[in-house]
């Protein structure tokens, strides 16, 4: 199965990317470097090519609100349109935007009495 990891280049996109190719899956990482630009729809049409799933592990350039929103918007809207006309199946995003509003959850859960 060929799987286009958006981001793969990256921190969780590499692991994803590695832990693919060991389950025996085509892994292509696809990023800037390697000359997919989300933003501008730039190498879209040729990385989606015969791709089965795509997963979105990209990460926003800024953290400010109305920038983060901004690339969001446009990178998954390119990446939707151009999947579509790739005949792709399935998209994933992945993403910790926001988490930092999530309230704290406790580390470790209430002990239940033992019984014997």
């Amino acid at each position: 199965m060929k799987i286009v990891v958006i981001g793969g280049s990256g921190l969780i996109g590499s692991k994803l990317v590695r832990k693919l190719l060991e389950h025996g899956h085509q892994a292509v990482p696809a990023s800037p470097d390697s000359g997919v630009n989300t933003l501008t729809g730039e190498g879209l049409a040729e990385v989606l090519d015969s791709a089965d799933v795509v997963v979105d592990v990209s990460n926003s350039p800024s953290f400010e609100g109305a920038a983060a929103l901004k690339f969001f918007e446009t990178s998954t809207g390119n990446l939707l349109e151009a999947e579509e006309v790739a005949g792709v199946g399935h998209h994933v995003a992945l993403s910790v935007v926001g988490t930092n509003a999530f309230p704290k959850v406790a580390t470790s859960a209430p002990r239940s009495p033992r019984r014997n």
